[in-house]
């Protein structure tokens, strides 16, 4: 049986008019009229006596109409929580994140998430903040996790990292072989960093750490991404700056990786999502994910 015709068939027995009904079900009336005379057809009688000014149901369409109003409403019934289960057998939630942790959010927190939300099903979509920050705004991401954020009072965030930041010097510079360097020593050397277009608050935040210490700042230049400040190094262009996590645990012959000494204040790793986020693995993400990073080895937890 057509759904579709027994759906026009209720809808002109309850209206008794064959435009209000097409009107209702957002059909032109000719869709409506066919469908009913298709139905009309397969059940070998009119259903409907039809004039100029009325419609109403005949003999046969009295006796046909409580029943397929019952078969209707079952199968509506059945198709719905069909719907239901499939969705809550796969709840899909997109995340952005750095690709530095991609791994660890696949091989540790997708698991755990997994034991509190057996439905949730986690993507992760490798973006820098700026474009993790539109996508959360315009609700095609569930939570994000980057570095100093621009936050306003549509996002909610935890703090779930302190980021340090680590030198990139010659292997024979003087500054190579200590096991901290305070940013003041590099600050008057030929500095390679990273373009302030690619987070304009993480790269003001040092910046202003840069002018406090009160030595005259050489840029040197910009690139993305750890691997190509060290080669611009290895160029013998300057002193390149990075974050922890962009240092090599692979060494690079010519370069040796230094920790900064001093805290960069504001520069933090948070996960944030929208206040009026609905998504129901979300709270249990943001207990995992603050937990892992609380407990991961080789990452920087807050109160570290």
């Amino acid at each position: 049986m057509d759904i579709r015709r027994l759906e026009c068939f209720l809808a002109v027995a309850d209206h008794l008019h064959f435009g209000r009904a097409a009107d209702a079900l957002s059909l032109a009336q000719s869709t409506v009229s066919q469908a009913v005379r298709g139905l009309e057809r397969d059940l070998g009688a009119p259903l409907f006596e039809r004039h100029t000014r009325l419609v109403r149901l005949t003999v046969v369409g009295q006796a046909f109409l409580p029943e397929a109003r019952a078969a209707y409403d079952a199968l509506a019934s059945a198709y719905e929580r069909a719907r239901a289960l499939a969705r809550e057998q796969t709840e899909e939630l997109v995340v952005g994140c750095p690709p530095e942790l991609g791994q660890m959010l696949v091989s540790r927190a997708v698991p755990a998430l997994r034991r509190l939300s057996p439905t949730a099903v986690p993507t992760f979509r490798q973006l820098p903040t700026l474009r993790q920050m539109e996508l959360l705004r315009d609700r095609r991401l569930h939570a994000a996790l980057c570095w100093t954020p621009e936050l306003d009072d549509t996002f909610a965030s935890t703090v779930v990292q302190h980021g340090r930041l680590v030198a990139v010097l010659p292997d024979r510079h003087p500054l190579g072989r200590e096991a901290e360097v305070p940013l003041g020593a590099i600050a008057d050397e030929p500095l390679i960093g990273w373009p302030r277009e690619i987070n304009p608050k993480l790269y003001d935040r040092f910046a202003e750490a840069l002018r406090r210490t009160g030595k005259p700042v050489a840029p040197a230049g910009t690139v993305v991404g750890g691997d190509n400040v060290a080669a611009r190094v290895l160029a013998g262009f300057g002193v390149g700056i990075v974050f922890e996590h962009q240092a090599r645990r692979e060494p690079i012959p010519g370069v040796r990786y230094v920790p900064i000494a001093e805290a960069v204040p504001g520069l933090d790793r948070h996960l944030v999502w929208r206040v009026d986020e609905r998504h129901p693995a979300l709270p249990g993400f943001v207990r995992v994910v603050t937990a892992l990073f609380a407990e991961t080895e080789g990452l920087r937890p807050v109160g570290a």
